[in-house]
């Protein structure tokens, strides 16, 4: 080789290794790593990065490059990042670097950073600060690694670090693992985050502030790498005197502990204030470094949208997008953009909302005629003035044809992101569900359903309800993890979002029409009935989840001041109310004293839930009944379907063993695929949508009234049902997905076989009264049982997602329940037992008909059918129904008496009312 080739590529390899030492022989991929530098300059080179906080305002948020754990824990405040929380419970607080991370293929890197303590006097023992590499690797998603804080576990990586007195050294961050099934919370133990036996520390140390370097030098060996191990130096000098002052050598290391990302880290801090480390800066280079910035992270984190056809035809575009932790004084302007005339024009402004965090558009008389590119652009400025543009870019479908190919929709809820045995990759971790995520995608859905539970309060990092603030920068941390597994579906597609209990940090929520929950003798705050948030909190949560939807169709705000959401949503010939069923209902503990109700179960073993259906309770609550009862008639905009998405069935649909409540759920025994626990009995829940009977009764009633199916969530548990009230089989039907992952497998083992004609051939189907008394056909369960997969916590507890697909050709609604295991279209991606499962719209009303009224079809262009009972004033409207082209149907009606049929073409706002005819 020619020596101006050899030349520099010596250089370069020197340029790898300790000054001092004498050169050693290379490994052969070392040589080929520096030729291929230096003469394929654009496949390899060197990056590097400067990162600092300087032009930043004071402010929570790090920054676009970096993901704090947790967004409360850290603050730029006077040009350094600092870490505000060093107490015991909350140990090993972390900035990650989401736009560069290491690999050793590439060459060699060193990190420096400008480091010191946030706090005067003494610190708290074991307090350390600096760096976090080794963050697993280019096999665990690099979302994953982006959370890594808290507790030492497998691919958690190396802790670099600078203590109190000045001396470094290298900390273990990789052993540990176990946790509970909800928090990895806790004080760090005293075996965890040890030093590490191989290395060399030397140096007296010395007072701070310090430069901490970290170098990584080549291979001990000559072995091929993937055998070879490296050494890692870490150095810190004062920045006052320039003095190296300690010093450490790491030995031994092998590639997989050191690819991966990387980032700071504080440990404790000041024994008297909650200050722990601070930063100026970070510094990275080296051939080893990898670029990814399109993983940056803000200020813009996602948008939702949703379009909904107003009485003119044309629709509503609203969009929420969720900002970071941003002041409002950083925010200049914030804009909705779309191309037209192949210009970027804006089309609506919105404000920036602070304690939610979110912009809100409103865009009107919106054609939906074709898809649509759209920007969100927010205005920022930096602590010197300057004002700078930030883009998030999607795009704004066009309405499907509500004539054409089947509507699909995707119905997702209860996002659990950890349930214990505690490893920083995906045997652990189950966010960011990208296996839902890309199954979901892969039906090509035209809206999207998120029934509920897009976050748990105390999921992974624990929850934090005060003060205030930080509570709502803790609901942020943890919606931010929503946002990361499913932003780029709500980028591009419509959706609809509500939230349920553990959204506004309940285990279970009974709203009792907006009433602030107060712990009181006896009872809990939860068990006392309201939100244990104040409105302000969730009103905000309701803000970031539900902004996006149509203004509330019923008066609000209730109660102590509680937002509400309940609405309807037009689109591609789809009529969805949206309501809550959480926020009017009756608390079960004060309102059936004689139950001893704890939680939602009866503590007295004499106590009958049967009997717990007394008079003056709710569950929808009369506005929301009054909206139903409105919508259930309302067939204009091009509505051929009615849709009900709320956050819970109205039944309840799960088994114990006889005399347990819902606390044993998470210890019982999962079977193995097609085993049956012997013994189990329908249980009363007053968590789930069954309780109070009679409110169940009505709003089953209202659902028959609109011929509307159920969409739901909540209960971990997917199920399709038909509803039954005063015979089994004569309501409609509900379908509520799997939880795309959970703690709390809830079961449908009855003892019993079902009654009735044949519904399916899998056991546990056809007729039951749950433990309420109510009556309830159950048509398929996805029961949890042992897979033979891994991870067996995740997947043998019933995951996945749900698929509804609208066909009004036929008429008919499919229900489709996908294991999260599953890829569809393989050959052998198989659904749940028992679905699909296709319902016709007209068997939604299952009452036998005591007549039929002379058969109609569309009459002069209007298409809408509505049966008015003229001998009760001022008539009563049964129903009403959207014939199809060509059809011909005889009305059905369940008395005798004197029945209108009345057409209309509501969208012209035509009407006939046809002579009146008389059923004996």
């Amino acid at each position: 080789m020619p020596a101006a080739i050899i030349a520099p590529i010596l250089t370069i390899v020197r340029s790898t290794m300790p000054r001092g030492e004498p050169m050693r022989l290379l490994s052969t991929q070392m040589l080929l790593l520096a030729l291929i530098a230096l003469v394929c300059p654009s496949t390899i080179h060197s990056q590097s990065v400067s990162l600092d906080w300087t032009l930043s305002p004071d402010r929570t948020w790090s920054g676009s490059e970096w993901n704090s754990n947790r967004l409360q824990d850290w603050a730029v405040i006077g040009g350094e990042l600092r870490c505000i929380n060093s107490q015991l419970r909350d140990p090993v607080r972390t900035t990650i670097l989401l736009t560069r991370e290491c690999n050793l293929t590439r060459g060699a890197f060193s990190f420096t950073t400008e480091i010191g303590t946030g706090w005067q006097g003494e610190a708290k023992e074991g307090s350390f600060g600096g760096f976090l590499f080794g963050i697993g690797g280019p096999e665990i998603d690099h979302r994953i690694r982006a959370i890594v804080h808290d507790k030492p576990a497998a691919n958690g990586g190396i802790l670099a670090v600078v203590h109190p007195d000045g001396r470094v050294g290298f900390r273990d961050f990789t052993t540990g693992g176990g946790g509970g099934s909800w928090s990895i919370g806790g004080p760090l133990g005293d075996k965890r985050g040890q030093l590490l036996p191989n290395q060399a520390q030397d140096g007296d140390g010395g007072p701070g502030p310090w430069v901490l370097k970290l170098t990584l030098t080549q291979p001990l060996t000559n072995k091929p790498e993937p055998d070879s191990s490296y050494r890692v130096s870490l150095t810190a000098h004062q920045v006052e005197s320039g003095k190296q002052i300690s010093s450490a050598i790491l030995s031994g290391v092998s590639p997989a502990q050191i690819d991966g990302s990387f980032g700071l880290a504080s440990h404790l801090g000041g024994k008297k204030n909650s200050e722990g480390w601070r930063f100026k800066k970070l510094q990275a280079q080296g051939f080893g470094l990898v670029a990814h910035p399109e993983r940056s992270l803000g200020p813009i984190y996602g948008v939702q949208y949703c379009l909904s056809r107003d009485k003119n035809g044309t629709h509503e575009w609203n969009l929420t997008a969720q900002l970071a932790p941003i002041s409002s004084e950083e925010v200049v302007s914030t804009q909705l953009l779309i191309i037209k005339e192949d210009e970027w024009r804006t089309v609506a402004s919105g404000d920036f909302e602070a304690l939610s965090r979110t912009v809100n558009f409103r865009v009107k008389d919106w054609k939906a005629n074709r898809d649509h590119q759209y920007r969100v652009r927010c205005r920022l400025r930096d602590g010197n003035g300057t004002e700078t543009d930030h883009d998030y870019a999607g795009v704004v479908r066009a309405e499907p044809d509500a004539d054409g190919e089947p509507i699909v929709i995707g119905l997702i809820s209860c996002m659990k992101n950890f349930t214990g045995n505690l490893a920083w990759n995906s045997s652990s971790i189950w966010f960011p569900h990208q296996e839902v995520a890309t199954g979901v995608m892969a039906h090509d859905p035209d809206l999207l359903c998120f029934a509920g539970d897009q976050i748990y309060e105390g999921d992974i990092s624990r929850s934090e309800l005060n003060p205030p603030d930080k509570m709502m920068l803790d609901y942020h941390t943890k919606f931010l993890r929503w946002y990361r597994s499913f932003g780029e579906l709500t980028r591009n597609i419509p959706c609809i979002t509500i939230p349920d209990d553990h959204d506004v940090y309940h285990g279970n929520i009974w709203g009792a029409g907006g009433k602030q929950g107060r712990k009181q003798p006896g009872t809990t705050a939860q068990d006392s009935g309201g939100y244990k948030l104040a409105p302000r909190e969730v009103n905000a949560i309701h803000r970031t989840q539900t902004s996006h939807l149509p203004d509330p169709l019923i008066e609000g705000p209730i109660g102590e001041g509680y937002s509400v959401y309940t609405t309807q949503v037009e689109y591609a010939g789809l009529s969805i109310a949206v309501i809550s069923d959480r926020q009017f209902k009756s608390a079960p503990r004060p309102s059936v004293p004689e139950g001893n109700v704890v939680n939602g179960w009866f503590r007295n073993p004499e106590f009958d839930p049967k009997d717990a259906d007394l008079p003056g309770l709710e569950l929808l609550g009369d506005s929301q009944e009054k909206f139903l009862d409105e919508w259930a008639l309302d067939w204009g905009r091009g509505a051929r379907w009615k849709f009900l998405l709320s956050q819970t069935p109205f039944s309840n649909i799960a088994t114990l063993p006889p005399g347990k409540t819902g606390a044993v759920t998470q210890g019982l025994r999962i079977v193995k695929t097609g085993g049956w626990p012997e013994g189990e009995m329908p249980v009363a829940d007053c968590d789930s949508g069954g309780w109070p009977q009679s409110q169940r009764n009505e709003a089953i009633a209202l659902l028959r009234k609109a011929k509307a199916f159920h969409l739901a969530g909540d209960q971990h548990l997917s199920s399709c049902i038909r509803y039954g009230v005063d015979e089994f089989r004569d309501g409609g039907v509900a379908f509520a997905g799997p939880a795309v992952a959970n703690t709390w497998p809830r079961r449908w083992f009855p003892s019993t076989e079902g009654s009735g004609d044949k519904v399916s051939p899998h056991r546990g189907t056809g007729d039951y009264f749950d433990g309420f008394g109510n009556k309830m056909t159950v048509l398929a369960v996805g029961n949890p049982y042992k897979t033979g997969r891994e991870p067996a916590r995740l997947l043998d507890r019933g995951p996945g997602w749900g698929i509804v697909r609208v066909d009004n050709n036929k008429r008919e609604v499919t229900f489709e329940s996908w294991p999260r295991w599953c890829k569809p279209g393989d050959p052998d991606s198989e659904q749940y037992p028992g679905w699909p499962i296709t319902v016709s719209q007209h068997s939604l009303d299952g009452r036998k008909p005591y007549a039929h009224l002379e058969p109609v079809q569309e009459l002069e262009g209007m298409e809408v059918v509505t049966v008015v009972k003229s001998d009760t004033p001022p008539g009563d409207a049964l129903y009403s129904y959207r014939l199809r082209p060509g059809e011909e149907w005889s009305p059905p009606v369940f008395a005798a008496g004197t029945y209108h049929v009345l057409f209309a073409n509501m969208e012209e706002n035509r009407f006939k009312l046809l002579p009146q005819q008389i059923i004996p």
